[in-house]
């Protein structure tokens, strides 16, 4: 079983094979020198003129009955006297060397296909035991099943730690992000509460964006949850992105040239297999991106077209842009950038984390880019073409 990796019925076919030809050729190689020196013991025994006469025969000369008869005599005593029962003494000799040598290669070919099954097992107790970094090291004699298992199993554990430092950043960072307005609401409230405040309209408009804050932190992390979760299947139709991107547009339009951002679009007609409502949740995030991190560039354009099997709805910002270092990771829930993506902003850190979940959730993807004829950068959403 050397040379490369086999499949684990090849390791077993193969042990079977070996072991019954090992044991077959013990026997086989052991009777025969028993014969052999039966052979000679008896032929170095015989008088001189019976071993002439056994020369004779071999050689195929004449020879004298009554000395045929004499020879065969003399080898039925001599076998009777002592050979017979020597024969069936080697007989059970190697028939047990063939079966001692069996067990032996059972052991061994046994210890080599269930090593990587038992390591698997020692290293899911100790996973079990909290040791999510434990790794369980490639056996070189391991069949290809088995090599698939210890490699599944440490792309586990790996899953696992990911796992794990994701909650224990997002624990973190949900307290990070609910401190803010709830102090603020805390120490207003407390003010009102104590006189040291009186209340106006513009404080009570304060705490309900407070609290619309933390309402919208909350809706973000339902739909992540739930859509990682594949709970939160989306109900998709034949959608015209072009269509959902002209209404929220006009709905974000005020907002955005409120904050001196022009907002321009070149909308094709793009039949997406899609939920409409998710759409139009993952574009306005998009939309309020840029308008949160982007609105220095006091641009933003909104594309959407047909590019093969996806169909595409692009925002394109003249903002800072996103630095290739940071493009993978720029979709991770919590994550902002030192330069651009800071807390002063007000974003949450979970908007592209949501148009990515939708995307996905839809069977597609989000993606970042630099802006090719300008400063910023390019947020496309690509999704299934629909069939109809």
């Amino acid at each position: 079983m050397s040379g490369g990796p086999h499949h684990l019925r090849t390791q077993l076919s193969l042990s079977m094979i070996l072991t019954a030809v090992t044991a077959l050729a013990i026997f086989i190689i052991g009777m025969l020198a028993f014969y052999f020196y039966v052979e000679q013991t008896w032929m170095d025994a015989l008088p001189e003129e019976n071993k002439q006469t056994l020369i004779a025969l071999l050689k195929g000369d004449e020879i004298n009955p009554d000395a045929l008869t004499t020879l065969v005599g003399v080898f039925s005593l001599t076998w009777a006297d002592g050979y017979a029962s020597k024969e069936l003494g080697f007989l059970l000799l190697f028939v047990s060397l063939a079966v001692l040598c069996s067990i032996a290669i059972g052991i061994v070919v046994s210890k080599r296909i269930s090593r990587p099954i038992e390591a698997v097992t020692d290293a899911a107790l100790r996973v079990a035991d909290g040791h999510m970094d434990f790794q369980v090291d490639s056996d070189p004699y391991a069949s290809i099943e088995a090599r698939n298992l210890l490699r599944t199993f440490n792309q586990m554990t790996q899953s696992l730690q990911q796992a794990e430092r994701e909650m224990t950043d997002s624990a973190a960072a949900i307290a990070h992000e609910l401190r803010t307005p709830l102090t603020v609401l805390r120490g207003r409230l407390q003010g009102l509460g104590d006189g040291a405040f009186q209340p106006t309209p513009e404080m009570l408009e304060a705490l309900i964006g407070q609290v619309d804050t933390l309402a919208r932190i909350v809706d973000d992390l339902g739909t992540l949850s739930r859509m990682t979760a594949g709970r939160d299947a989306p109900e998709t139709q034949a959608v015209d992105l072009a269509k959902e991107a002209r209404t929220v547009i006009t709905s974000l339009a005020p907002d955005l040239e409120k904050d001196g951002i022009r907002i321009e679009y070149a909308l094709e007609p793009a039949i997406a297999e899609a939920d409409p409502a998710r759409i139009r949740q993952a574009l306005n995030a998009l939309l309020q991106n840029a308008q949160r991190y982007a609105g220095s560039g006091k641009y933003v354009r909104v594309e959407t077209c047909q590019e093969g099997k996806d169909a595409c709805l692009r925002v394109i910002d003249h903002g800072p842009g996103i630095v290739e270092a940071d493009r993978e990771r720029i979709f991770d829930r919590w994550w902002r950038a030192e330069s651009s993506r800071t807390r002063s902003e007000g974003g949450s850190g979970l908007g592209l984390a949501v148009v990515r979940a939708i995307a996905r959730a839809h069977g597609g993807e989000a993606e970042v880019s630099s802006n090719a004829t300008g400063p910023g950068a390019v947020f496309s959403l690509r999704l299934p073409a629909s069939s109809q």
